[in-house]
């Protein structure tokens, strides 16, 4: 049966309702044939919010993966970073040096957050379009995965600043170890 049929079977079900002693506009229907009725309708669901909830998905992963990959990148600058000083090069060099990773880490990162901004734009382009292709009985579902999609992404955001932060701490760490050790 298609979701419209089911759809048109829930208005009867209302239309047949008795009104409520309560009132405001409320009224007694079937509890039982309206269960139904929405069991039906969710093994009847198009398969267009099948779908939706799969990009919804594929994009939690794609957004985990640019923020781990992120956040290995600016751990792997702190790490050469760290030593460079401990190895007591010249301290200009290290300095330089330890400059230019944690600006490289801090390109790569932005790259890597702006590729996963990108794709999961499309992801939420191609998940919308689909969503006003649906009628009104699944705009519910895929509301639903919109707001999961933006939990994560602005999840995501939060991550990459907290990791940019450990990154500026380091250079002032390293900074900071510098000016102990001019000599160095």
């Amino acid at each position: 049966m298609k979701v419209d049929d089911l759809l048109a079977q829930m208005e009867d079900l209302i239309e047949e309702g008795k009104p409520s002693l309560v009132g405001g506009g409320k009224i007694k229907v079937d509890a039982d044939a309206m269960r139904s009725i929405i069991a039906d309708i969710k093994v009847n669901m198009p398969d267009e919010v099948i779908q939706a909830r799969k990009i919804a998905a594929e994009r939690k992963v794609i957004l985990s993966a640019a923020s781990d990959a992120a956040e290995l990148k600016i751990k792997q600058a702190e790490i050469q970073a760290r030593k460079l000083v401990e190895e007591n090069e010249i301290t200009k060099n290290a300095e330089l040096n330890a400059a230019e990773i944690i600006n490289e880490a801090k390109r790569q990162a932005a790259e890597l957050i702006e590729k996963a901004k990108a794709n999961s734009n499309e992801i939420i382009t191609n998940a919308q379009n689909w969503a006003q292709e649906l009628r009104s009985s699944a705009s519910m579902f895929v509301d639903t995965i919109m707001n999961e999609s933006d939990e994560i992404l602005a999840t995501s955001i939060e991550e990459f600043s907290k990791s940019l932060n450990k990154v500026r701490i380091a250079s002032q760490q390293l900074k900071s170890a510098t000016a102990k050790n001019p000599g160095n």
